[in-house]
């Protein structure tokens, strides 16, 4: 059986959803795991350490930088800057991720970090997966999945999820065998084996064309999903899970989110 597995994960400062289905089977799946500021707090709360601290420490209980390792590196940059600590914290891990040194673009106000990002313009190959990306913050919640769809563009795998959700960002052209694979549901299966999960797609811009879904109880064959439009919300699988739902897009970027029916 096939594992996701993630070259590095990125932990927001958002919120958690009310059940933890996907954070905690992921943490176990990635060699690095990266925190903007407060985001250590979800790691920490599973009983992971992060490699990395990036941001302006505000959000940072003393409690949680307690806890933190020797071994774990404080990227600090200042509050007044041109880019949010996601955005920093973002960089960091996918330089990471290419075995590069984030330590060495400290400075500058973020400026020279995320100049370095910048030059991994080709993401191919690479996963990343973002916590907690929404919260009551909804300015953050959108520059975070604008964030995640910027990795998409770059042609990583990129998933988003608050435990409940999860969520991935796919850019055409591109087949797919499972939006999501079959193993990512092993926690709901065993902590609400009856309970339904839903799929969903929503178009993140207005190029979505030829998009095709099949696996679910009404499939979608080479369709143009305008920008705004709600055609691919709440399906439903054949079974009780969306681990059988395959996808075709052309062109454009989707965001697929499965979720407990009961929400």
């Amino acid at each position: 059986m096939n594992t996701l597995r993630f070259d590095a994960l990125i932990a927001l400062a958002g919120d958690e959803g009310p059940f933890d289905y996907f954070m905690a089977p992921a943490l176990q799946h990635t060699p690095h795991i990266v925190a903007a500021d407060g985001g250590v707090a979800v790691v920490l709360k599973r009983d992971f350490v992060p490699q990395m601290v990036v941001g302006d420490g505000d959000s940072m209980s003393l409690e949680d930088r307690n806890q933190l390792k020797e071994s774990t590196f404080l990227l600090s940059f200042p509050s007044d800057k041109d880019f949010t600590d996601g955005e920093l914290a973002t960089a960091a891990a996918v330089l990471l991720s290419f075995g590069d040194d984030p330590l060495l673009y400290g400075g500058d106000g973020g400026h020279k970090l995320y100049q370095a990002f910048n030059a991994y313009c080709d993401l191919s190959g690479k996963s990343y997966l973002f916590l907690n990306y929404t919260g009551l913050r909804h300015d953050h919640q959108l520059a975070n999945i604008a964030l995640a769809r910027l990795l998409a563009k770059r042609g990583a795998e990129v998933y988003l999820t608050d435990g409940t959700t999860m969520a991935r960002i796919v850019t055409g052209p591109q087949s797919l065998d499972n939006v999501f694979l079959p193993h990512i549901f092993d926690q709901a299966r065993q902590d609400m084996p009856a309970t339904r999960f839903l799929f969903s797609a929503i178009a993140l811009d207005d190029e979505v064309t030829d998009l095709s879904l099949f696996g679910l109880l009404w499939t979608l064959e080479k369709v143009k999903l305008p920008y705004g439009r709600s055609l691919a919300l709440s399906n439903r699988a054949e079974g009780l899970y969306p681990d059988q739902v395959r996808a075709k897009i052309l062109r454009g970027t989707v965001m697929f989110f499965t979720f407990p029916e009961n929400l």
